[in-house]
């Protein structure tokens, strides 16, 4: 699939707190939802038809991610869309950390492609921008 013929779908399920414990120091966000909580949102939210699931690596510093993978295995992946992001603040040195970053939330999500991979800040832009390219050529984003 490219991005001409990916359809994007009007509203996105944000998973910002997903995997968050809520405890001091362990989490960002305070969320109360458990593992079996996030099952039935996940579950509610596909029989009402949504497809788009938004997370980022820096959400529970990865967790999100981790979480919404495991939550998402209970249905194809024709099924649904992938949102995540690359963010500047949170790269490494490597060469290449945007595509480091990339294979990193794969893994966590448990999939071999992201249908939407985003700049997550505006800090750099024109550094990243070109970074992406591969990563679409690759199919690894679509």
């Amino acid at each position: 699939m490219t991005i001409d013929n990916l359809k994007t779908p009007t509203v996105a399920l944000g998973t910002w707190a997903w995997g968050d414990s809520g405890e001091t120091g362990d989490g960002y966000f305070g969320s109360p939802l458990t593992r079996a909580g996030l099952e039935w949102v996940a579950d509610k939210a596909h029989a009402a038809g949504f497809t788009l699931w938004d997370t980022a690596v820096v959400y529970g510093m990865g967790r999100s991610e981790t979480v919404l993978g495991e939550v998402l295995k209970h249905y194809a992946r024709s099924d649904y869309q992938l949102s995540t992001k690359f963010t500047p603040q949170a790269a490494g040195t490597s060469d290449d950390p945007v595509a480091d970053m990339l294979e990193q939330s794969l893994a966590r999500l448990g999939t071999d492609y992201i249908d939407l991979y985003w700049i997550h800040n505006p800090a750099d832009v024109a550094r990243w921008t070109p970074h992406l390219i591969p990563l679409l050529k690759s199919g690894k984003v679509r």
